[in-house]
């Protein structure tokens, strides 16, 4: 979430991580570096290199240009570059109320009973999907997709969290969206459309709409991610009125002899 890098909290925000763990069958831990944190490179590869996470994910702004430098001197440990991670965001009070922008689809609040379809969803929409762990050989393709779908679910069912899903004429799910909302606003946590409907305009069509919803929510700002060279959607970004707010770059380290 944007907030472990634009909240208060100064610490290092270093965890376990059962969820990936238990997926992955290995020990996995997260550590997230904030903008204001106050740590320096130095102290920062220190935590990483005590850590005894089999697989440690840091997540760090890029503008710790010389952290590379440290993290590669770690002896106990391979550190790699796994993806950069760009975060857009939207000031939502001016967005006015839309109720379509084509006869031919329609955005729909899922709920329990749209379970089925979200997956569906997830599985075609992030099978071939570029990601940090895909850059880790270690970690099988098959077990990532899961860690998708798992999220699309979970997140379907979390209360706290909003799904929408994009329908064509006759009902069928050609596209969603997972929403997770914080301090910092509204995040968009997972969005894609089916491959069989791309480039017909219903990708511009979920952010325009999800917007008009949320600004009526009273909603203030939506934000959103990708790697960085996930090009084709960040234009799609930029021309609905998203701007970059900042960049981090994600590192893989993983314990030696392992």
């Amino acid at each position: 979430m944007i907030s472990d890098f634009l909240g208060k909290s100064t610490d290092l925000n270093l965890r376990q991580s059962k969820i990936e763990s238990d997926r992955f069958g290995l020990s996995v831990a997260r550590m997230s570096v904030s903008m204001n944190c106050p740590a320096t490179d130095l102290e920062i590869a220190r935590v990483c290199k005590e850590s005894s996470a089999d697989l440690l994910i840091l997540r760090f702004p890029s503008s710790r240009t010389q952290l590379a430098r440290e993290l590669a001197e770690i002896s106990n440990k391979i550190a790699f570059q796994a993806d950069t991670l760009v975060y857009f965001s939207k000031n939502l009070k001016s967005i006015v109320e839309r109720r379509s922008t084509s006869e031919n689809w329609k955005l729909v609040t899922a709920n329990g009973n749209d379970e089925s379809r979200v997956i569906d969803l997830a599985r075609v929409v992030f099978r071939d999907y570029p990601n940090h762990y895909q850059s880790n050989r270690a970690l099988s393709s098959k077990l990532i997709l899961e860690g998708y779908i798992e999220w699309a679910s979970k997140g379907l069912n979390d209360p706290e969290k909003l799904t929408v899903i994009i329908e064509d004429q006759i009902s069928n799910a050609i596209a969603f969206a997972l929403v997770a909302f914080g301090e910092e606003g509204a995040e968009i946590e997972l969005n894609g459309v089916h491959p069989d409907f791309q480039n017909q305009g219903i990708y511009s069509a979920l952010l325009e709409l999800l917007m008009a919803q949320l600004a009526n929510q009273n909603v203030e700002k939506l934000s959103i991610s990708t790697q960085i060279q996930n090009t084709r959607v960040i234009r799609a970004w930029i021309k609905a009125g998203f701007n970059l707010d900042f960049s981090l770059n994600t590192y893989h380290l993983i314990a030696r002899g392992n």
